[in-house]
């Protein structure tokens, strides 16, 4: 049976496994980055998942990062992403010095995860669709049957969570202000909730307490509002057959998805033909992902 291992950089965690052939995690590790200092770190940290689950029938590793993308050179390009100091990091070129036997694939972890749910998931079998996770940022992916995943002419297709949602919003630290990251993100809630209260609270606790708490019902309803006219525009650009929503806000989607659904159906303007399908694989689906795109290019 082939092997591989596949990697997910994510805002809080670094998610590493043995992925088969058949998209079946055979053992699993992680490492949290709550408190690293950078790219060094987080360098470090990747180095010692491929440690702990290297054997001698990898085939290769492929790594899920956010930010720009070149595929073809392994590299981060200038936005680098919710990881401090990761624009231009090198990522192929600086695992290859500790494992150069090994060959190093990196794509972004928005379209590895879309890759996942296409693979295995509740993507697949589908002609077309775009994939947007809510997490730590935003990200997003394009899937269509002819052409695979998007990835732009310069490595910037699909950069969905820095459409812009408000003209002259909060800054976004791409650099652009009123980017749809800074409201539909895990992070924005928590951000949101804290400068109306003074409070640091999760997010997952902010959906939970919007039953009694005042301000959190508030974050929330400006939240799906907010996620319902994002959506029309996605509709209305890309005329997918559905929209896969990943990512850990989607942990709690009992308190906001039906709120979601009503805000999309009223602001847009024919809701017929298109599915939202929350995604299956969730924190494992840029891991799987991951693996996906070694066995692709091997």
């Amino acid at each position: 049976m082939d092997k591989v291992i596949g990697i997910d950089l994510g805002g809080t965690s670094i998610y590493g496994g043995i992925i088969s052939e058949r998209g079946k995690i055979l053992k699993q590790t992680e490492r949290d980055t709550s408190k690293v200092n950078g790219r060094e770190d987080v360098l470090e940290l990747i180095n010692s998942v491929i440690y702990e689950l290297l054997t001698d029938d990898i085939l290769g590793v492929g790594i899920g990062s956010p930010g720009f993308i070149d595929f073809d050179k392994g590299k981060v390009l200038k936005v680098g992403g919710n990881i401090k100091g990761w624009a231009w990091t090198d990522i192929r070129g600086e695992i290859s010095r500790i494992f150069p036997n090994l060959p190093i694939f990196v794509g972004n972890d928005a379209n590895v995860a879309a890759l996942c749910e296409q693979w295995i998931g509740a993507a697949k079998g589908l002609d077309s669709f775009v994939m947007i996770t809510l997490g730590t940022g935003v990200g997003g992916a394009i899937y269509t049957e002819k052409g695979g995943i998007l990835t732009g002419h310069r490595y910037q297709g699909a950069e969905l969570g820095h459409m812009i949602l408000y003209s002259g919003g909060d800054s976004c630290q791409c650099g652009q202000k009123g980017c749809a990251e800074r409201y539909i993100a895990g992070s924005a809630i928590e951000r949101i909730y804290s400068e109306k209260t003074g409070i640091e609270k999760k997010g997952k606790d902010i959906f939970k307490d919007a039953i009694d708490d005042r301000v959190a019902q508030d974050v929330i309803e400006e939240f799906t509002e907010n996620l319902g006219i994002y959506l029309v525009s996605l509709k209305n650009i890309f005329d997918p057959e559905a929209i896969i929503i990943g990512g850990g806000v989607i942990n709690s989607r009992e308190y906001w998805w039906d709120k979601m659904i009503a805000n999309y159906n009223d602001y847009v303007n024919d809701s017929e033909g298109m599915k939202f399908l929350p995604a299956m694989y969730l924190n494992n689906a840029g891991l799987i992902g991951a693996g996906k795109i070694v066995f692709d290019n091997i």
